[in-house]
């Protein structure tokens, strides 16, 4: 029985070929889409999940109100004893440091993951010692010991035997000796670590904010209550640091370590590919192509289930049960679903390295295919109540309505799926327009700066950069040199930040202190980015040391007209203390995410400033499109020469394009994404086609006889699909403006939507539904009349 039925199945696939094989390579391509963003969703959700108790610790973070940001990571050493003896649902706690370890490798400076923990840290965090012994932990010993993974080890030695060597810092060309051989969490954890050693500083008072805190709560502990109750006791110590001013930190917050990888302002810019929402706008994405595919597998599934009703309806009659009708279905739903099971993990296979590669994917034993089988089942299940709910219907109607009625409900539910995937279709298009619009316009648009063909360099450390500029001026690529007296404005950003808290005009001090970068600057810095002045003058070397350029933001954020803010006055803390004469306005320059807003920023004298000097930078110019030949020729300069030394070598054109990674990342989705929504609904389209035109072949054929012309049947078609089309855009259109309308907003400078993009969509999807629709009406309605009407 099951080989017959696996005969009629294959009959069938080879009867409505074109049908079969859009359903199939749809339901595929749904298949990929789901199991590859679920994958994703999975890994990014999960990180340090793996340690003993994970859904017990929290990372301690505190309330930021200075310098822009919301959330501040860093705590005091001394909190930790203070909650543990204030509060019995705290089991433990730990602290550490994050930084980075220089050391020499194969005479090139190599930079790892460091973490300086305290004992506690050890035990509650599980870290194994596979060899040697904790005197890493300690500070207090004349000869500094550290530990290493066994990956460092194999990397640096090449070999796990290490015990007893030494490690040459590149932080101070200090040698330290190895201790210990530790075991290593690999790259699924935001706590990443190649090295431990000591913490950098005995100081474990409250003044000491820059450690790390986790705590491990009881079993059964209620969370929200006990942060509520550590904010109603939040500790005094906290609220003002030594010098008595205020820190700005009011409340905690508790973070389950195993978020923390889509918590907000934890996970810096740099460190990851994708931000975590474009993550989940590319499952929603999978989920709407599976949508696509999976409408349009059943609207077919619905026209070729009519098509066979007469089939149906002569084996009820000579005895089928209604159990060996609902076999029938069922072996035709798992035949396509294997088929495109088969086909989805092919397209895994072709795409899984570059998407591992793609999304940042490391160290896991999570397997992509447990959710393809789960994707299957899914489509099972489906299936067999598709099945079931068929044979339903079958079984109410009677023999003679089965062979001679139409329905109407077939004909409006196959307009409505039109519709729908038509909907998701120019949603997808409207929103990667959009999308690349705002993409191109961002890098061209004026941000008040000219960052292209911009570089700097920096040798770390004690290294005479005057030297190095003379070096860097004399290669045939580099067109502009500036002394080394400053900073790069977006590779670096301000070399200070601090608050204003009182300014001219202002009655008494401001109740939220303004966040303001600072920069070194002078008019060979402005010349360089090309920056304009709004009102009053640069800043040069006739300046006072208290005078400084602002910019149009920062003198917005006072009060100020860019006229106005000339001679006013700022204040560091409050007013008749240390205080800053604006002298000019700079127009806004956008040197950070254009997802930030636009920061306040002041420009002070540079060489008013000459102890900052060691640590500024060489800014020069390149020749357009000589970049890499550029950045090889100084790597190979700095290796031969200083290979001991760590290079900061950086583009700022490049330092900006990294901005919009997560924006690139999500343009090349969409854009995948609405090709393959724009190829589903087109071959949809097309099969339903020619579905309706072999189920119309009679009427054309009744049409032709009394008069019709090809053009009379074509325009019948067009009509109805460009009415559907019409219907879709008046829906798709307002749901895509809104979306993008949306995710334009969170940009600091906007881009116009305008009118072109929906007449062009409109038009490009029109041309594209009657070319797919035109040959085959064209094919229906060129067949003999007489033939098709002697046949029915």
């Amino acid at each position: 029985m099951i080989q017959h039925y696996l005969k009629i199945v294959f009959r069938n696939i080879l009867k409505h070929k074109t049908q079969s094989i859009i359903s199939i390579v749809g339901l595929a391509i749904g298949l990929a889409c789901f199991a590859l963003s679920t994958f994703w969703i999975q890994y990014e959700m999960t990180y340090d999940s793996f340690h003993r108790d994970a859904d017990r610790i929290y990372l301690i973070r505190t309330d930021e109100n200075h310098f822009g940001t919301h959330y501040h990571n860093f705590v005091p050493y001394a909190l930790g004893g203070y909650l543990k003896n204030s509060y019995s649902e705290i089991e433990d706690w730990c602290a550490f440091e994050q930084q980075s370890f220089f050391t020499m490798q194969n005479k090139q400076l190599t930079e790892y993951p460091y973490i300086a923990p305290d004992s506690t840290f050890m035990r509650m965090m599980d870290v194994k010692i596979l060899e040697g012994n904790n005197n890493f932990l300690s500070s207090s010993s004349n000869e500094k010991e550290v530990a290493i993974t066994e990956e460092m080890a194999r990397d640096l030695f090449g070999t796990t035997d290490v015990i007893g060597k030494e490690l040459i810092s590149g932080n101070n060309m200090k040698g330290y000796r190895i201790s210990a051989v530790i075991d290593d969490w690999g790259k699924h954890s935001n706590f990443k670590y190649s090295v431990m050693g000591w913490m950098s500083s005995d100081d474990t008072s409250w003044g000491n904010g820059r450690y790390r805190m986790l705590i491990k709560v009881k079993h059964g502990t209620d969370i929200n209550a006990l942060i509520k109750k550590m904010n109603r006791n939040f500790p005094e110590e906290m609220k003002k640091d030594k010098y008595n001013c205020k820190t700005g930190f009011t409340r905690f917050y508790l973070e389950p370590i195993t978020q923390l990888r889509y918590a907000d302002e934890f996970v810096r810019g740099d460190e990851t590919i994708v931000q975590f929402r474009y993550i989940v706008y590319f499952s929603i994405t999978g989920v709407l192509i599976i949508f696509c595919a999976l409408v349009n597998y059943l609207t077919i599934y619905s026209d070729c289930f009519r098509s066979r009703k007469r089939e149906m309806a002569l084996r009820k009659v000579n005895g089928a049960s209604e159990h060996s009708l609902l076999a029938l279905l069922c072996m035709d739903f798992l035949f396509t679903i294997l088929l495109a099971s088969i086909l989805g993990m092919g397209f895994i296979e072709l795409l899984k390295s570059w998407f591992i590669h793609y999304s940042g994917i490391a160290d896991t034993d999570m397997s992509i295919y447990g959710y393809c089988i789960l994707y299957i089942a899914g489509m099972s299940i489906l299936a067999y109540i598709i099945a079931l709910l068929s044979v339903y219907i079958f079984r109410r109607r009677s023999l003679q309505h089965t062979l001679h009625h139409t329905s109407a409900i077939g004909r409006l539910f196959r307009r409505g799926s039109v519709v729908l995937q038509l909907i998701v279709c120019i949603v997808f298009i409207f929103c990667t327009t959009i999308m690349q619009m705002k993409l191109y316009h961002l890098p061209n648009e004026n941000t008040g700066i000219d960052y292209k063909n911009r570089a700097s360099l920096s040798i770390w450390m004690n290294v005479d950069m005057n030297v190095w500029a003379e070096k860097v001026k004399e290669l045939p690529m580099v067109t502009e040199i500036v002394k080394p007296v400053y900073w790069p404005l977006i590779s670096m950003g301000a070399y200070s930040l601090f608050e204003v808290t009182s300014w001219d005009g202002l009655n008494g001090t401001a109740d939220n202190p303004i966040s303001i970068d600072q920069f070194l600057a002078g008019e060979d810095f402005f010349k360089f980015y090309n920056m304009k002045l709004l009102a009053g003058e640069w800043i040069s070397d006739k300046s006072k040391l208290n005078e400084v350029n602002i910019t149009a933001t920062a003198a917005r954020t006072m009060g100020w007209t860019p006229e106005e803010a000339i001679g006013k006055r700022i204040y560091y803390n409050e007013e008749n203390t240390q205080s800053m004469t604006i002298v000019g306005v700079v127009k806004d320059c956008a040197y950070r995410a254009p997802t930030n807003d636009v920061p306040n920023a002041i420009f002070v004298n540079t060489n008013k400033l000459e102890y900052m000097w060691p640590r500024c930078f060489v800014l020069f110019k390149y020749k357009p499109g000589t970049w890499e030949e550029c950045r090889r020729r100084i790597e190979e300069m700095q290796l031969a020469e200083l290979p001991d030394r760590k290079l900061f070598l950086d583009s700022e054109e490049e330092r900006y394009n990294k901005y919009l990674k997560s924006e690139d990342a999500l343009s090349g989705l969409l854009s995948f994404s609405s090709l393959v929504c724009i190829l589903i609904a087109v071959f949809g389209i097309y099969s339903l086609v020619t579905l309706t035109c072999e189920l119309r072949r009679k009427e054309i054929a009744v049409r032709k006889v009394n008069g019709a012309t090809i053009g009379n049947i074509l325009s019948i078609f067009f009509r109805e699909y460009t009415l559907l089309l019409i219907i879709s855009s008046l829906i798709a259109f307002p749901v895509g403006y809104i979306i993008m309308r949306q995710w334009i907003e969170t940009y600091n400078r906007q881009v116009n939507i305008g009118v072109w993009p929906f007449i062009l969509i409109f038009m490009g999807i029109m041309i594209v539904i009657t070319l797919s629709i035109g040959w085959r009406v064209w094919q229906a309605a060129r067949q003999n009349p007489a033939e098709v009407i002697k046949s029915e």
